[in-house]
């Protein structure tokens, strides 16, 4: 037998070997078909030992899934969509997807944020985007040139114009890649922002400057391919800014949403695979100015807007303020009656 015939020989049996992942069977237990249930951790164990996917998974196979798999939990005993103490879910997509954002849930356990992510995110499809006639932002992905207060006081904003759509790419990673879109003002105004997102879109309206003071009005989150997200809002006179990112309810997304353009100052090695996106980067955000009346936003001010004033009538709730629902202070005294309904009337 020459060298290269022995070479071949060992490489057909690996080859062998990876067919056999994923298979039944515990990774961590032996047992007498060969292969077992983690794709990654079997694909680990067989390439050193090829013989644990051809003849069984032995006691050899399994002491070295437990010496090697460490933190390999995909897929595991327990419901997806369920939180539980133990690390992975029974889904292998689903858990591997959700762990490739947050780690936690397949080394750790498999807590309510991993629930609600697997929720919101597994088996998500695809957002086809409009970008037609939209201004793209000018920002490759690999820069940081939008991120306002995010990356040092000297970072810019986007100017937005009312009625021209901006569009654009976010990542994740370190430094997070947010984009800000400048809302000073001399007096208080209504916007309707429309945006539609390749990812799970967390929205913020920041007042205040970098140096403070300031504060965070409202933050929102919608979940990807959630059909666009709509709604008028109020913008207070002086500083503000409102923050694009990509998060959920319970945490900002720093990983799987990678740059797929090429930094010429720091091109990858030629042999680097491509960036695995687990959502896609694009974002298409509108905002158009409105009359400060038109509380439901659809562009007039009338009976409907009485209503939803009316029906808001008394102090505004602190805490937790949601956006989406009316947003009737028209004056910004923190309360709505009689002196926002003067408002109303004369915008009509």
């Amino acid at each position: 037998m020459t060298r290269w015939t022995a070479v071949a020989i060992v490489c057909c049996a690996a080859a062998r070997a990876m067919a056999q992942c994923p298979a039944e069977g515990d990774c961590r237990k032996p047992h007498q078909t060969p292969g077992c249930v983690m794709p990654d951790c079997c694909a680990i164990v067989c390439k050193a030992n090829p013989l644990c996917c051809e003849i069984a998974w032995d006691q050899l196979c399994a002491d070295a899934a437990l010496e090697a798999c460490e933190g390999i939990n995909c897929p595991a005993e327990g419901d997806c969509t369920a939180a539980h103490v133990t690390p992975g879910c029974a889904d292998y997509t689903c858990c591997d997807f959700v762990s490739s954002i947050d780690g936690w849930c397949s080394w750790a356990s498999w807590d309510e944020l991993c629930a609600r992510l697997a929720v919101e995110a597994c088996g998500a499809p695809a957002c086809p985007l409009d970008p037609a006639g939209a201004v793209d932002e000018a920002e490759p992905c690999y820069e940081r040139l939008n991120d306002g207060c995010g990356i040092g006081f000297a970072s810019g904003r986007i100017e937005p114009v009312c009625g021209i759509a901006v569009k654009g790419k976010v990542t994740s990673g370190g430094p997070r890649d947010l984009e800000w879109f400048n809302l000073d003002g001399t007096a208080r105004r209504r916007f309707r922002l429309t945006v539609e997102a390749e990812f799970p879109v967390e929205l913020q309206y920041f007042r205040g400057g970098c140096e403070g003071p300031n504060d965070v009005r409202w933050l929102l989150a919608r979940p990807v391919c959630s059909g666009g997200l709509a709604f008028s809002f109020l913008a207070d006179a002086g500083s503000g800014s409102l923050i694009l990112g990509a998060g959920t309810a319970d945490q900002p997304l720093r990983d799987g949403i990678d740059c797929d353009e090429i930094d010429p100052d720091n091109p990858p090695p030629p042999d680097a695979p491509p960036p695995v996106q687990l959502f896609g980067p694009r974002w298409v955000l509108r905002l158009d100015c409105l009359a400060l009346g038109d509380i439901n936003g659809d562009g007039e001010v009338g009976a409907p807007d009485i209503a939803a004033l009316l029906n808001a009538w008394g102090p505004v709730p602190a805490g937790d303020f949601d956006p989406v629902a009316a947003d009737a202070d028209l004056d910004g005294d923190g309360a709505v009656g009689a002196a926002d309904i003067t408002i109303l009337l004369g915008s009509w």
